[in-house]
């Protein structure tokens, strides 16, 4: 399953005037499945109907939320863990000196499951046969020169 991409311009921080421009990949998407386009999905592949199925879906988001705001973890497996993320000012010196108003606010964090394979990590999202297909910012695939992360080749690991 290939994972499209093109080529985006980013300026280096800090780096004088003018910025210096460089160029890396960045991920392209087709576009956002909703939760409604998931339940249908779904609903397809199973005896459930998509109400059923939606009903489902929004009795886990208030799940996920009720116990983030109680102080758990949630996992759901295959997919990966959703937790409380601090984003906080300065740090202090001494443990005795650090306070709670420190915390400007409380994010989301995300860490996708994974599985050791060889010593390296295989991340469940990406399934084992993630390839890497160069696009336009159309979503045409155009032919990648040099030879690596095209349709059928397997790329490092991401």
């Amino acid at each position: 399953m290939p994972q499209a991409f093109f080529i985006r311009k980013y300026f280096v921080p800090g780096s004088g005037e003018p910025r210096k421009e460089v160029f890396k990949p960045a991920p392209f998407y087709y576009g956002t499945l909703s939760t409604a386009n998931a339940a249908e999905q779904i609903a397809e592949e199973s005896s459930l109907t998509k109400g059923d199925v939606l009903n489902v879906l929004d009795r886990y988001q208030r799940y996920v939320i009720t116990n983030l705001q109680k102080g758990y973890k949630v996992e759901l497996l295959g997919f990966g863990t959703v937790y409380n993320r601090f984003i906080t000012g300065k740090g202090t010196e001494k443990a005795e000196e650090a306070k709670a108003s420190q915390i400007r606010s409380i994010i989301p964090g995300f860490t996708p499951s994974f599985t050791r394979i060889n010593g390296s990590r295989r991340y469940s999202l990406l399934g084992e046969k993630t390839s890497l297909v160069k696009v336009n910012l159309n979503g045409m695939q155009i032919p990648d020169e040099g030879g690596s992360g095209g349709e059928g080749e397997r790329p490092g690991e991401l």
